[in-house]
């Protein structure tokens, strides 16, 4: 749901297309995908960004755009260095992202068309003219099933984790004592490492039961039921806050890259191929959810607000 593409910076060069105005059209093409879905790998610590915005007086006129907003929208993923020098040709930049693969799997490459005739064998490699045609740009969707197992979650979350700055996870069952959530905490080991920290918000709703059974815990209560996870956040320096709002049904992670659906909440099973179906939402849904969720906008319905875990 959430792509990892390298762009090779000659798809910036007219010249480098089998027709100069073919620049136009593909890079329109692929503006929105790329704003959108994915993440931009930034080979050799940064300094693809840097030559691109370099030489962007030179390339196409969206290029200094597109980086701009990658930027701005925490779409760049910064990647460690491969080769023993910094590239200066669409070739070099190409094997590079190849090699940058020895970390992290990509979603693919995308090259000039020049490009893409030297490296023929590269199924990973494909020309922004025939984007259209590779398989795995065909295959990219907005919705995934995933059994209901931690680290399933983990697997389809991993971009999101590595890159997001933000992220709130929403669900009106989420309670570290019940097993269901017993290994909530392993979804955010993978935080533990970022640095700056990412903030990190656990919504639910304020009450426990349903029907005639319902009861509403007060904040004291509900800071001891949290009280498991707070100690597993301490012992990995992770900060976290907890809010418990209104009753509410709909579960969510909703981040600054990408906001998703999640079917049947974070809590996991022990039954085999027990799925559900986490789905991509679109960016106007993303940013009602996040309102929706945010303390100035409906503190009427804000019950409690505390913090776990390791705080400064």
């Amino acid at each position: 749901m959430l792509e990892e593409y390298a762009l090779v910076p000659d798809i910036f060069d007219p010249a480098a297309y089998s027709k100069p105005d073919y620049a136009d059209m593909c890079l329109a093409h692929l503006k929105e995908p790329l704003l959108r879905e994915a993440l931009v790998r930034d080979l050799c610590d940064g300094e693809w960004s840097r030559y691109c915005l370099a030489n962007s007086a030179g390339m196409h006129r969206l290029t200094g755009e597109l980086l701009r907003k990658l930027q701005s929208k925490n779409r760049l993923c910064r990647c460690s260095r491969c080769g023993n020098t910094t590239p200066s040709k669409a070739t070099d930049w190409c094997q590079e992202a190849i090699d940058s693969q020895a970390n992290e799997p990509l979603s693919g490459v995308i090259a000039g068309n020049v490009t893409k005739q030297q490296f023929q064998n590269e199924s990973v490699v494909c020309s922004i003219e025939k984007l259209s045609g590779a398989s795995w740009y065909q295959n990219r969707g907005s919705s995934r099933t995933v059994d209901r197992k931690t680290a399933e979650y983990l697997g389809l979350l991993d971009r999101i984790l590595r890159q997001a700055n933000s992220l709130m996870f929403i669900d009106p069952y989420l309670d570290p004592t019940q097993n269901g959530y017993r290994d909530f905490h392993n979804l955010l080991l993978p935080l533990r490492s970022r640095n700056p920290a990412p903030v990190i918000e656990l919504h639910r709703s304020f009450c426990l039961g349903g029907g005639s059974a319902r009861v509403f815990p007060t904040q004291a209560e509900w800071e001891s039921r949290f009280a498991p996870l707070d100690t597993q956040l301490k012992r990995v320096g992770i900060t976290a806050e907890v809010f418990l709002w209104q009753v509410f049904h709909d579960r969510y992670l909703v981040t600054d890259i990408i906001g998703l659906t999640v079917g049947a909440g974070f809590g996991i099973t022990t039954h085999p191929d027990d799925v559900t179906t986490w789905a991509r939402l679109g960016l106007k849904d993303r940013d009602d959810v996040q309102r929706k969720y945010d303390p100035a906008a409906r503190a009427n319905e804000l019950k409690h607000r505390f913090g776990i875990g390791r705080r400064e």
